[in-house]
């Protein structure tokens, strides 16, 4: 692909989220697109390109000034929702490609939707701790953290999880409920039924679960710092984290495309050092977390 080619593909890109009303995501690959523009001097009408893009971007900053003077973000429409799942489902097989969509739909807002979309994942077993997980997590983006508690108390009464399992999805409901700083009783592993396990289920699919990992910058206006963030979903070898609307500074850095060389990852029993790259930004629109940006980080183990 030449140069002129791979910037045509940033901007048609960004085209098609602004026509469908994901303006934040438009104006990402457009300064994407400006950005490699500026890097690359000896591109011919090197100016013209960069003064069509930046009007596209002061067209995009005029629709996301429009959206943000209202009261607040609409939900999308069933026709955009299904877009977005479209867009963003990569995997060859029907159950992967399921959990894509849902997962985007999460990135993108949708809660409600992408929760439906999870529990009917969760009704024919596919990545079922994944899926509940999710479950949860939307409900507390929608700051319904009574229909979470609940949902937990229905599956330890039903055999769709493991104990090993349904103990994981308690220890991530309370640890996020006491970052809300809701105090709430929730079931515990005595309530559990006996004929509830799925003998010889694994807990995962064999991907190591992350809740939080480290960068060590090496340059830049962070230089010789490390940053720790929470995991908030995981997908495979792709990590979601978040980033507060405070730290200007992170947000700066963590723009996509960006690579990591020295990162640490987290789980419940083991440390690992890799490397990251920053695929993807999305700005949160809802919840508790509104305003503070989403990154995925695809990650490699070194050791």
């Amino acid at each position: 692909m030449s140069e002129r080619e791979y910037i045509k593909s940033l901007v048609k890109g960004a085209d098609l989220y602004r026509k469908q009303g994901l303006y934040e995501e438009a104006k990402e690959k457009y300064l994407e697109a400006l950005s490699y523009v500026s890097a690359h001097n000896d591109l011919s009408d090197r100016t013209l390109i960069k003064e069509l893009v930046e009007k596209r971007i002061h067209m995009v900053d005029a629709d996301i000034a429009e959206v943000e003077g209202a009261d607040d973000t609409p939900e999308l429409t069933e026709e955009k929702q299904n877009l977005i799942k479209d867009l963003f489902s990569f995997s060859g097989t029907r159950e992967n490609t399921a959990f894509e969509g849902a997962v985007a739909l999460m990135k993108f807002g949708q809660y409600k939707r992408a929760r439906e979309e999870f529990e009917t994942l969760l009704a024919e077993g596919i990545r079922p701790l994944a899926s509940a997980k999710n479950i949860l997590a939307c409900s507390l983006f929608l700051d319904q953290a009574e229909s979470a508690i609940d949902r937990l108390g229905q599956w330890n009464a039903r055999s769709l999880l493991t104990n090993q399992e349904l103990l994981h999805l308690r220890d991530f409901l309370q640890t996020s409920l006491i970052e809300r700083g809701i105090e709430a009783e929730l079931p515990g592993s005595e309530m559990i039924p006996a004929g509830v396990n799925r003998p010889g289920k694994p807990i995962e699919e064999g991907d190591p679960e992350i809740t939080s990992v480290t960068f060590e910058f090496e340059e830049g206006e962070l230089k010789e710092r490390t940053e720790e963030l929470k995991v908030s979903f995981q997908f495979g070898d792709v990590v979601s984290v978040v980033a507060p609307s405070s730290r200007k500074d992170l947000i700066r850095i963590l723009q996509p495309g960006a690579r990591f060389l020295r990162m640490g990852f987290y789980s419940p029993i083991a440390f690992f050092r890799g490397t990251g790259r920053v695929t993807g930004k999305t700005l949160i629109k809802h919840g508790p977390k509104k305003g503070d940006y989403l990154f995925d980080i695809s990650f490699d183990q070194t050791g």
